[in-house]
């Protein structure tokens, strides 16, 4: 018990947007939501992913949920995913899905801090989700991380995101959610609505 109050204690001192992670009640430093309206803006925001970061479950298009047999968001992968962004807002890596060492990989493009042809543009991802790039802190690299309120590995995520800046205290990093509930957009009719786009 004393290590994690000491460990939470880190995170909202250095980087008060991390502790929503170890904090379900916390805020973001940014978040969003994006409408259900929107399906197929996601779907192409989706699909720029790298293929070769796509779980074997999802390349056919669709993922089927185990326990209920639900098939959820055909024609791309579902949440979790994850868009990392350097200081100057170049995305860096952009990928489905959570394992144990995911982490391993974050600390990887971190490093190597490579822009990526296989990620949305911050500025894409704007007029879709209300998540503006001068609405953020600065910092040396920013999560933007999709999730949904059902999304087990979800919350994996969030919690391996706040071991991560716990362990990186010299970064500054940003952690901005958004709600992409897909199983929400799939029950949706999309014939006669379309998504708003902002300029």
């Amino acid at each position: 018990m004393r290590k994690l109050v000491g460990i939470l204690a880190i995170i909202s001192s250095v980087f008060f947007s991390a502790n929503v992670a170890a904090n379900p009640d916390a805020e973001p430093a940014v978040s969003g939501v994006w409408p259900l309206s929107c399906l197929n803006a996601y779907q192409d925001i989706v699909s720029t992913m790298n293929p070769d970061w796509i779980p074997e479950q999802l390349k056919n298009g669709f993922e089927i949920i185990e326990a209920s047999k639900e098939v959820r968001l055909g024609g791309s992968p579902t949440v979790p995913w994850l868009t990392i962004y350097n200081k100057d807002l170049k995305p860096i890596y952009h990928a489905v899905g959570f394992n144990s060492r995911s982490d391993e990989l974050w600390q990887l493009v971190i490093d190597q801090n490579n822009p990526t042809e296989f990620a949305p543009k911050l500025y894409e991802i704007e007029p879709y989700t209300g998540v503006r790039a001068v609405d953020l802190p600065d910092a040396d690299f920013t999560f933007v991380e999709y999730e949904a309120k059902w999304c087990t590995n979800c919350k994996l995520v969030q919690g391996a995101m706040a071991d991560f800046v716990a362990a990186h205290p010299n970064l500054k990093i940003n952690h901005v959610q958004i709600e992409a509930d897909t199983a929400k957009m799939q029950k949706k009719k999309y014939t006669s609505q379309t998504c708003p786009v902002t300029t």
